[in-house]
């Protein structure tokens, strides 16, 4: 396995050999820790005389592996700005691939345990083989692996800040210089709009090593690219037929930011005995299991306190300084509210997040927000589609936590400054709360409905969704471009909903 990865990280070009020099002298002191943990993990796996891949998720040292490989890619993340919804997806990815890696070499170190009568081999004469599998996988590949997801990590945020507006295409670029590769030279200046086909498969980066990047540019300052050749030339350049008759560069043919991840999603680790299984548990990791926090048929308060209480523990950046305590009280005033305390002298927060769930019966709209949360939680847990009012109550949570989210200072908005502060943030809620709910095990049926006939604050999303329309803006491009304003400071609010209106009136 691991000689079939080795010659897939590097070609033997110019470039893969120069960079592989960059990188043992640049980041190789890095990973060190993770060369100690994995010789921990091949000793656990000597002890244990054998391996499955359900022991990641109950063998310490085999979880620490996994971790740090995670934290070495979430480095690389980090360094891009992006919204929180992208780089909490990548991030999943960059877990999720840092399990299948540890699952390749501890399934790889397996097969050298036993000897040909099927005794367990004397450790001194396997603890060669394993350093030589733990440089291979935590140093050579990590370091190839590392440099590709900066790449492609940098590629998802420009994806994520390209236009989807008819003026502006996309246009391919390399390094410039003697070592970029003739392939990838041959795709130089391509220029085609965002929506061609051709950027679904040949996004960069395009190989190990690829230092190649796409920009935007103004449609009638470049001639717009044959499709079809440019295609054709994407083909080209992620071609490489091995000895055993198959592309290993064909893995390269998709889009880190259209499709979220880092990594290339038909990676040799996904075909390993037992990455299946592990890509299953790893993806339930990020997700609460009701039934561990619901004992009877409905949950009780204490119990919805600590099913919040776990979320944002999972989630720790949809809370500027953590969630101090969850409240039910019978409020008339609002359904659910979040709050923070503050010390007027310095100008700063203090403590927490409060979240309050009122169980006031709005009886104009028949909605009790605690009991609809409660039958929601319920719903979730036994399998069963949420009503509409289930439903809504994930949104109207969801809403309250992108105030917890913000990193707006504490200061008194004016009216018109809090309405248009409730506007962006309760129409970026009805956009992006089924990933909230997704993170209970459920599933948003109701969206659309959501969207027109969501109680809080309805005029105003009805008149800030009527004017999107009336000027032919694409509402996700409106939440793409304001919620990271919304998460950054409410006091500008208004003027940037004025310039996103300027900007893209046609």
């Amino acid at each position: 396995m691991h000689l079939r990865i080795s010659s897939l990280y590097n070609c033997g070009c110019d470039e893969c050999n120069a960079k592989a020099g960059q990188l043992n002298l640049a980041i190789g002191d890095k990973f060190k820790p993770l060369l100690n943990t994995g010789e921990k993990a091949f000793k656990r796996l000597y002890e244990k005389g054998s391996y499955s891949s359900k022991d990641l998720q109950t063998e310490k040292v085999y979880k620490d592996l996994i971790d740090q490989t995670f934290e070495a890619f979430n480095f690389a993340i980090q360094d891009n700005d992006m919204p929180d919804v992208m780089r909490t997806a990548l991030q999943d990815d960059a877990r999720l691939f840092g399990g299948l890696k540890a699952n390749a070499q501890l399934f790889e170190a397996s097969k050298l345990l036993l000897d040909d009568k099927g005794n367990l081999k004397p450790f001194s004469q396997l603890s060669h083989e394993y350093d030589k599998l733990n440089i291979a996988y935590n140093k050579n590949y990590l370091e190839a692996e590392y440099e590709f997801a900066v790449g492609s990590s940098q590629m998802a945020a420009k994806w994520d800040e390209f236009s989807d507006n008819d003026r502006y295409e996309l246009q391919y670029r390399t390094a410039g210089d003697n070592r970029v590769r003739e392939e990838h030279a041959a795709l130089n200046t391509i220029t085609l709009p965002k929506s061609d086909s051709f950027w679904m498969h040949y996004m960069p980066p395009n190989g190990w090593n690829c230092r190649c990047t796409t920009v935007e540019v103004l449609k009638d300052k470049f001639p717009t690219s044959d499709s079809e050749k440019a295609i054709k030339a994407g083909e080209a350049a992620t071609s490489q037929i091995s000895k055993d008759g198959k592309n290993r560069l064909e893995i390269f043919r998709f889009n880190p930011g259209a499709q979220k991840v880092v990594f290339p999603p038909a990676h040799p680790y996904t075909k390993v005995a037992g990455a299946k299984a592990v890509a299953k548990q790893l993806k339930k990791s990020g997700t609460i299991n009701l039934n561990d926090y619901i004992k009877g048929e409905f949950p009780t308060n204490k119990e919805i306190k600590n099913i919040l209480t776990k979320y944002a523990e999972l989630s720790p950046e949809d809370f500027r300084n953590g969630l101090d305590d969850v409240k039910f009280l019978k409020s008339k005033s609002y359904m659910m509210q979040h709050s923070m305390s503050y010390n007027p002298r310095t100008g700063e927060w203090v403590g927490g997040s409060k979240i309050s769930l009122s169980s006031h019966e709005f009886s104009s709209i028949k909605f009790n927000p605690l009991e609809e949360f409660r039958g929601g939680l319920a719903a979730i847990k036994n399998g069963t589609k949420m009503t509409f009012n289930q439903e809504y109550s994930f949104e109207s949570m969801w809403h309250e936590i992108l105030h917890a989210k913000t990193k707006t200072a504490p200061y008194r908005l004016s009216q018109l400054g809090t309405k248009n502060m409730e506007v962006v943030n309760q129409f970026c809620a009805r956009h992006t709360y089924p990933d909230f709910i997704s993170k209970f095990g459920g599933k948003a049926i109701y969206q659309s409905e959501i969207l027109d006939n969501g109680y809080g604050y309805k005029s105003w999303i009805e008149d800030f969704r009527f004017k999107l329309k009336t000027y032919e803006i694409d509402e996700k491009q409106a939440v793409k471009e304001l919620m990271p304003n919304l998460l950054e400071d409410y006091g500008g609010i208004g003027k940037k909903v004025s310039e996103f209106f300027a900007a893209n009136i046609k």
